[in-house]
């Protein structure tokens, strides 16, 4: 594959990714006008917590099928589907039962429970199967569909959190169908033991190291409520909103280097992605302060931790491009002990950071944590 193929293949996913989170940005923004705050409250638990299912649904087999799917074909895309709808619905099923919070107080949020946990394995699961196939652009068009969500909410208002709920599911559903429909050769419920077998282990490690960097992410807006409290809350989760968008095409780059394995691209990528930081860091130093109110004024406050946020890219794509290396060479071990590094260090430091320079700490906890990552890379990898 050569620079401009693996170039293409990354803008869709960044691009898919972007239109994704933009949507995500707008709909609670749309939403905290719609619905009281004790509504909202129920509803982002519910879909944060969804999305903490949708990683552990995955079992690794998503790097499995990128890397592997010129083998085993129709059946790592039918074994990943099928495998991320059980188990969505499994983890779904346990979090109704543990019901954390009274969450489940009224049915219509059970059974929107289980709607996002369908739609969403599913919506995953697509746009997985659209990477080794060169297909990413029907990512690009599912994530725009995905926005409608934003068109569903005062449809439902009446319904409260339920209603959130419903055009979050609604909004995958519609998605889900075009991917089932242009991907409708490769989707079968069926389990390939071999690629099971063959998928653990390149990428349990992986997923290990996914599900302790995922968890940080999940617990920290529940750590800054209860440290700094609400108006802080709101203003670090726009801020790393942001941070999130400009993580988005180093993540999506390394995705890719993973189909393909060649190590001039990978040297090649360390280049675009140290050029990218270089920009991704004059852009926030020059225009945060913009972008930031457009929120309002009150949001200027996220400022310091996004700049170190930016700061902090350079690591964050190092880390990112050796990991896609180290699962090319099937480098188990470095990779969990890589992700264990920055996920434990994240979630340590941001804390004793936190209680002494605010959310700012967070951005320097990232940072420091990819940092410190970063130093158990391979460099045989560039």
């Amino acid at each position: 594959m050569g620079l401009r193929a693996l170039l293409r293949s990354t803008t869709d996913l960044t691009l898919g990714t972007i239109i994704m989170a933009l949507s995500g940005l707008l709909f609670w923004l749309f939403a905290a006008r719609l619905y009281p705050p004790d509504e909202i409250g129920t509803a982002s638990a519910l879909v944060s917590f969804m999305n903490l299912v949708f990683a552990l649904s995955t079992l690794g087999l998503n790097i499995g099928l990128v890397r592997f799917h010129r083998i085993y074909g129709k059946g790592a895309a039918g074994t990943t589907v099928t495998a991320m709808v059980l188990l969505s619905t499994g983890f779904t099923t346990a979090y109704v039962l543990m019901n954390p919070g009274k969450v489940f107080e009224r049915p219509g949020l059970i059974v929107g429970a289980y709607l996002l946990g369908l739609f969403g394995a599913l919506y995953n699961a697509l746009g997985f199967i659209s990477i080794p196939l060169c297909r990413t652009e029907v990512y690009v068009k599912m994530s725009t569909l995905y926005g409608l969500r934003v068109v569903f909410l005062p449809i439902f208002r009446g319904l409260k959190a339920s209603g959130m709920i419903l055009a979050t599911s609604l909004g995958l559903a519609i998605a889900s169908a075009l991917g089932l429909t242009e991907f409708r050769e490769q989707v079968s419920f069926t389990i390939d033991v071999e690629f099971i077998k063959e998928s653990l282990a390149l990428s349990l490690s992986n997923y290990l190291g996914s599900i302790v960097n995922v968890l940080p992410l999940y617990l920290m807006p529940t750590i800054v409520l209860v440290e700094l409290g609400k108006a802080r809350t709101g203003y670090y989760y726009i801020g790393f909103t942001i941070g999130n968008l400009m993580m988005t095409p180093i993540v999506a780059l390394s995705t890719i280097l993973i189909r393909d394995g060649e190590k001039a691209l990978f040297r090649k990528s360390l280049a675009l992605v140290l050029s990218y930081w270089v920009l991704a860091v004059v852009g926030i130093f020059w225009l945060g302060k913009p972008i930031l109110e457009i929120f309002g004024g009150d949001y200027l406050a996220a400022l310091p931790m996004l700049k170190m946020i930016a700061l902090g890219l350079g690591p964050f794509g190092l880390v990112y491009i050796g990991i896609s290396g180290l699962t090319v060479k099937g480098a188990a071990g470095r990779i969990l002990a890589i992700n264990l590094v920055r996920g434990l260090s994240f979630l340590i430091l941001g804390y004793f950071l936190l209680t002494r320079q605010g959310i700012t700490g967070i951005g320097v906890a990232w940072a420091l944590a990819h940092l410190l990552a970063a130093l158990l890379l391979d460099p045989k990898t560039f």
